[in-house]
């Protein structure tokens, strides 16, 4: 029997206040926060294209802050805020851009209106007075097909530019959002840590394999057994993040201090290779059993960056006797030339393939064996091609797929 057992589909529980109501539902581990908001909540102004997070068509507020809300796990935002299009009709900001976008004819067919105007209200609060060529910047995540942003980029202006005053007063005291934090499973900003206990093990990047539907989101998450040891030895085993790192292919630590490390992540995605030389750091939870790392890095070849957080928990395998389970969840932003390779379809194929050497790796360790130095984290032509044969002859049959 494989060390490495099927993804966890099991519904949670969460409780949002969307738009000033609250939300008491069951969802499912693979539900976007878009869809739950447009199925199960009917707010249909929260619109879905592209389903990678790159469009911006269904960006919406999350405690503030504008996010993707088709990467965004619905599983992931429980005890969060939530305001959609839908929950601005009092707003005067809004009013005056919803005016604005009228006037200066910023929209033709209107899909790409909601998310376009939930991020011109947060530059015009933010930004008050913003000069165009930053403007055009920041406007740079959400995409048109129709206007070619001339009208888009007048309107914002133009409340911008109205009374500088009244927008600084009314922008949240918080630090500028960059196209990085386009993520769901970034902890709460520190002036929130003692109000809100911090983010699930993987269960909040943002993230599983898929978010209800194939290929929605650069977001993962895995679940496998690691027989020959009960939760309490396996916790402590990846204490020593070296060794653990040892077991996870293509990962070396260079330098770790008991906090953060310096390191590289070598992959493989058939003929093109990278390799991710970068720092992080390293937070434990002794109680819970749970570890956060975040961390950052550049291929210095193709001048990509990647930035990744990874959440893992331990707990006991209650269906396997002697044996723990570690749930692994991984959340990334990736910008630069190889950001084409970053859609889920590819990453959800290595993720799973890692995840069943690291497992396997893991056994070895803890029967005292030697774990040989692991090589890139490798994704095959043929690899590939079978995984999406495999998809597309379960969706056929109409059976879920599993890793």
């Amino acid at each position: 029997m494989s060390a490495v057992d099927a993804r966890d589909d099991t519904r949670t529980s969460i409780r949002l206040v969307v738009n000033g109501v609250p939300v008491y539902a069951q969802v499912d581990a693979r539900t976007s926060l878009a869809d739950f908001l447009r199925d199960g909540q009917h707010l249909t102004g929260t619109h879905v294209s592209c389903e990678q997070g790159v469009c911006g068509a269904c960006t919406l507020l999350l405690d503030g802050r504008p996010v993707r809300a088709c990467i965004t796990w619905a599983s992931a935002c429980d005890g969060a805020t939530v305001q959609t299009i839908e929950g601005f009709d009092d707003d005067p900001t809004m009013r005056s851009l919803r005016e604005a976008f009228s006037r200066e004819h910023a929209l033709q067919c209107g899909f790409c209106t909601p998310g376009m105007l939930i991020t011109a209200r947060d530059i015009v609060q933010r930004l008050p007075g913003i000069d165009e060529t930053r403007l055009r910047h920041e406007l740079a995540g959400n995409l048109c097909r129709c206007t070619g942003y001339a009208g888009i980029v007048r309107a914002v202006s133009s409340v911008a530019r109205a009374d500088p005053e009244r927008a600084a007063k009314a922008a949240a005291p918080r630090p500028a959002v960059s196209r990085g934090d386009f993520v769901t499973f970034e902890a709460r900003e520190a002036d929130e840590a003692g109000t809100r206990p911090a983010q699930r093990p993987g269960g909040g990047v943002a993230s599983h394999a898929t978010a209800g539907k194939s290929g929605s989101a650069p977001q993962i998450v895995e679940s496998l057994i690691v027989r020959g040891c009960d939760a309490d030895r396996l916790w402590a085993l990846l204490a020593d993040v070296p060794a653990a790192a040892s077991c996870l292919p293509g990962a070396s630590i260079e330098r770790f201090d008991g906090r953060e490390l310096a390191g590289t992540v070598r992959i493989s995605f058939g003929p093109i290779s990278a390799a991710f030389a970068g720092v992080g750091a390293v937070e434990r939870d002794e109680a819970a059993r749970t570890t956060v790392i975040r961390g950052s890095g550049r291929d210095p070849l193709s001048k990509t960056e990647a930035q990744a957080t990874i959440r893992y928990g331990v707990t006991a395998a209650g269906d396997v006797p002697g044996a723990a389970r570690l749930t692994i969840g991984m959340d990334y932003v990736v910008q630069g030339p190889l950001a084409q390779f970053s859609r889920s379809e590819l990453v959800r194929s290595l993720v799973a393939q890692i995840v069943r050497e690291f497992g396997r790796n893991l056994e070895r360790l803890v029967a005292g064996e030697t774990v040989a130095a692991q090589g890139p984290a490798r994704l095959g032509i043929a690899g590939l091609l079978w995984r999406w044969l495999k998809d597309r002859f379960a969706a056929l049959l109409g059976r879920q797929d599993s890793v």
